[in-house]
């Protein structure tokens, strides 16, 4: 067989193979659960410890890319609307002017979400409201501060299934919650896994 045959051949199997796991995809059903898992980063206005002088400690507020986790769970209660709860943690170990700081935040928050499944894309967006907690700590040895405050989160974004899961491409959130004196306006970014349990008609 020649080259010039062999192409057709190989796209009409690879397009045979893509309407194959497409027709599951079309076919499914609204999952009653999603189940969602991955990575995170925040980028947040955060309070930073360093030395004025040999024995005093002086703090400025100034953003830091923070690394982290998200974990929610959506309850589906039809096809476009839902509830979501979510937690999530991120982490930094910035260092000002030779001291070191360690960065925690974690938050816990529920809220609507709308979406609307088209095939393999789901685009959606949610209104999230709970608490976050800040903390932060200089490191072996010194100050430390944290704060509890109630936090707004508000954004979406695009999941591609697979049949039985899908791909959580990302999520972008505007994180509001002002901690510890520093500014509310704080941005969330995060992909990873989501699973599907149940079924709604």
């Amino acid at each position: 067989m020649t080259r010039a045959n062999s192409r057709p051949n190989a796209f009409f199997q690879f397009f045979l193979l893509l309407f194959f796991f497409a027709v599951p995809c079309l076919a499914q059903k609204t999952p009653a659960w999603e189940i969602f898992g991955g990575y995170s980063l925040q980028r947040s206005d955060m309070r930073q410890y360093f030395k004025s002088s040999p024995t005093v400690y002086t703090f400025r507020n100034q953003y830091a890319n923070l690394n982290g986790w998200d974990f929610s769970v959506t309850e589906n209660k039809n096809s476009w609307f839902g509830g979501t709860f979510d937690v999530s943690g991120h982490y930094g170990t910035p260092n000002l002017q030779g001291t070191a700081n360690r960065e925690r935040r974690y938050s816990i928050l529920y809220g609507p979400r709308l979406f609307r499944r088209t095939g393999w894309v789901t685009p959606y967006a949610h209104v999230l409201v709970g608490v976050a907690h800040t903390n932060v700590t200089v490191t072996p040895v010194g100050p430390n501060a944290s704060e509890l405050s109630f936090a707004v989160v508000a954004g979406g974004g695009v999941d591609v299934s697979l049949n039985k899961a899908a791909i959580r491409l990302i999520q972008v959130d505007y994180f509001g919650t002002k901690a510890l004196g520093t500014k509310p306006n704080n941005l969330r970014v995060s992909a990873g896994v989501v699973f599907y349990l149940g079924g709604k008609k």
